[in-house]
């Protein structure tokens, strides 16, 4: 008989925090009890900062603690906290690190570029059924993530420091930008391809992916096309879209104003000033790589890192 524990993972991001509780079995199965999703902007400024605010490691702990509680009063025997590139990146990572403790008494982990990609691998390719190749790609506020492999086995995971918070800072995208400034924007993210570009060729020598997008900019695309303003993961996991309908978004909301992008069905109005730059990094990379297709699923990086806790519990 398989035995059953009822686990949590936060996940401390640059742009928001995400908090899954699951019932996890012994036989490898998650079933999501609870998931809980919290704009912060963690790392808002620190691409010309180098240092989280002061302000924004205080309102991440205080949603932190209530994802706690959350977590707790789910019947969580176990809260594994994860923090990705904004903490890994910041000069006061140590000062963030020690505040968490203090009021959570967790020490996060600081998970490397290629672990969170190794971790959103996992978690995209979950409740994948193919022996097709795989490619996922998870575009965070500060970081981006691919990984390559087949169901069972990752081959290759690659982090790029760059993010919908980061471009969105960087270039002005979705804040009424110049053509130059789009043009500047897009000669940048494919210069971050252009680093893996050989890694992943070499990889796929004449085959065709499945490529699966995971994370808020994918997650918030995917509600767009469905006109959802509620949350559901069986809705979001079920999209397929055409690489061409990615980039029409992202030229269409980069050229509406916040106040009208706010009000497109399926928006969230936490996400609506930096998805035209999440969704220009997603259009680039299909472009780049020439891939006509991707799917997009709600799994990502937490999903990861509770199947790799099953086997600390279930050995």
């Amino acid at each position: 008989m398989a035995k059953e524990k009822i686990l949590a993972v936060l996940d401390i991001g640059s742009n928001s925090i995400v908090l899954l509780v699951a019932k996890c079995n012994s036989n490898g199965t998650i079933e999501p009890i609870n998931e809980v999703f919290a704009v912060t902007r963690l790392g808002k400024g620190i691409t010309h900062s180098g240092v989280l605010s002061e302000e924004a490691i205080q309102y991440t702990l205080d949603v932190s603690k209530e994802m706690q509680n959350i977590a707790m009063s789910e019947g969580a025997e176990d809260l594994i906290i994860t923090a990705t590139s904004a903490v890994r990146n910041a000069r006061n990572k140590s000062e963030f690190l020690v505040k968490c403790h203090q009021r959570l008494n967790i020490f996060p982990q600081v998970l490397s570029g290629k672990e969170e990609a190794k971790f959103t691998y996992l978690g995209a390719t979950y409740e994948i059924e193919s022996e097709s190749p795989l490619l996922t790609i998870d575009i965070g506020g500060g970081s981006t993530e691919v990984a390559f492999g087949t169901k069972n086995i990752m081959v290759g995971a690659h982090s790029m420091n760059m993010g919908c918070v980061a471009i969105s800072e960087m270039f002005n995208i979705g804040k009424g930008e110049w053509i130059p400034q789009r043009i500047a924007a897009k000669r940048y993210i494919r210069k971050n391809f252009f680093s893996i570009v050989d890694d992943v060729h070499s990889w796929l020598s004449s085959r065709s992916p499945i490529v699966i997008a995971s994370g808020g900019t994918a997650t918030t695309f995917a509600a767009l096309l469905l006109k959802e303003n509620v949350y559901d993961r069986k809705h979001i996991n079920s999209v397929k879209v055409e690489s061409k309908m990615v980039a029409v978004y992202s030229r269409q909301l980069s050229r509406m104003g916040i106040e009208e992008r706010v009000r497109v069905p399926g928006m969230e109005k936490e996400r609506a000033e930096i998805l035209p730059a999440g969704l220009l990094i997603l259009s680039e990379f299909l472009r780049f790589f020439n891939f006509n297709d991707l799917r997009i699923t709600a799994n990502g990086l937490r999903y990861g890192v509770m199947k790799h806790c099953l086997q600390k519990y279930f050995g």
